[in-house]
Order: structure tokens, then C-alpha cells, then sequence
């Protein structure tokens, strides 16, 4: 009877431990050079709002810069990916808007970055990459200031898709980034994180 449960008990515990490792596995991350948000919507009543901080941790260049696309449900470009620098302590606002929107637009927000398209209800994902290269803001150089890392994965990114009708709207989600949530394996690319939130 004590053999008998004792070979329950260790094939118990060895599909238990399986399917923890199984678990494990299918909802994690590996730290890669990017980051992306799984929805996006623009519309004749809705749009987009994306904040981009540096929070200045240490091991972070004093300025990172990246490439935000917005890409639609087809995976075709919506608008023009808009190209930038965050600099330490700083946030930078995107706002994913339809054509000839009246109150959101670079007129009535001239700090902000833009990426404007279609009238017609338009959804889909947005992509952050890493410039190589990005120009000083003040300078104009091409060479970045600061020693650290110029990993897109560590600046802050958060947002929403916002109704305009009602002033309502959700949060939008960031997979890759500082907070490190989850992304399936069609998300994962090839290069890993090279800073201090390298696995």
C-alpha cells in the first residue's frame, strides 16, 4: 500500500511540475530591442494617445530614440512612422488621429508628435524600434550624450484609446517594456535586451 502511494505521489508530482513548466513557458518574455502595444484606434469619434517617458534610472543614456509605427489590422503603415528622441526626465507625446482632426492636431499641440491617416474606423498595433542613431535635440549631432544603455525596453511607455464623444475611453498595454508584461511567441524577435533589464 506505501509503494502504491508513494507511485501516485511521484507521478502527481511530476505532471504537476510539467505543467508548471509548461505554464511558465507560454507566458513569458524574453527581453528584446523593442516594444509593441497590441491595439491602436483612429476614427471619425475616436483616436490615440501615447506618453513616452525617460524616467532616468541609472544605466539609461540621457537620450534614447526610436521609431513609432502605427500599423493597421492589415500590417500596412497607418500615416507616417514618426521618429524622436526622449531625453532624460522628459515625456514625449504621439497622438495616432484621423485627417483634419479640429482639436487635436499640431496646431493646438505643437510639442507633440503625429501620426495622422484615414477618416474610416482604423485599428491595429502599434511597433516601437530603436534608432540606431538619433540627433541631439540641441546639437542637431547625430552622436547621442550620456553614457548608459539606449534601450527602448527601459523608457515608460503607457496610453489610450480615447472616445471623444463622452471623454472615455482604455488603456492601452505595452508588452516588452520597463514593466515587462508578456508576449506570446510570435511577438518574441531575435536580439536581446543589451542593459540592465537583460534577463
Amino acid at each position: 500500500m506505501k509503494t502504491k502511494l508513494i507511485k501516485r505521489f511521484s507521478k502527481l508530482f511530476a505532471v504537476l511540475a510539467f505543467l508548471t513548466l509548461l505554464a511558465g513557458n507560454a507566458f513569458a518574455i524574453e527581453n528584446k530591442t523593442r516594444v509593441v502595444s497590441p491595439y491602436w484606434q483612429s476614427d471619425s469619434g475616436s483616436y490615440t494617445f501615447i506618453a513616452v517617458s525617460h524616467t532616468s534610472l541609472s544605466g539609461m543614456a540621457s537620450q534614447i530614440g526610436l521609431t513609432l509605427t502605427a500599423l493597421g489590422s492589415d500590417n500596412v503603415t497607418f500615416g507616417s512612422a514618426v521618429e524622436f528622441t526622449v531625453e532624460s526626465g522628459n515625456t514625449t507625446r504621439v497622438f495616432i488621429v484621423r485627417t483634419n482632426q479640429a482639436t487635436i492636431n499640431p496646431t493646438g499641440i505643437s510639442t507633440a508628435k503625429f501620426i495622422s491617416g484615414t477618416t474610416n474606423f482604423t485599428h491595429g498595433h502599434v511597433l516601437i524600434a530603436p534608432l540606431a542613431t538619433a540627433p541631439n535635440t540641441a546639437t542637431g549631432d547625430a552622436s547621442l550624450t550620456g553614457d548608459g544603455y539606449r534601450d527602448v525596453t527601459m523608457l515608460s511607455y503607457w496610453g489610450s484609446v480615447v472616445i471623444e464623444q463622452n471623454t472615455t475611453g482604455f488603456a492601452m498595454e505595452f508588452i516588452g517594456d520597463m514593466s515587462d508584461s508578456a508576449a506570446t511567441s510570435v511577438l518574441i524577435g531575435s536580439t536581446p535586451v543589451a542593459g540592465p533589464a537583460a534577463p
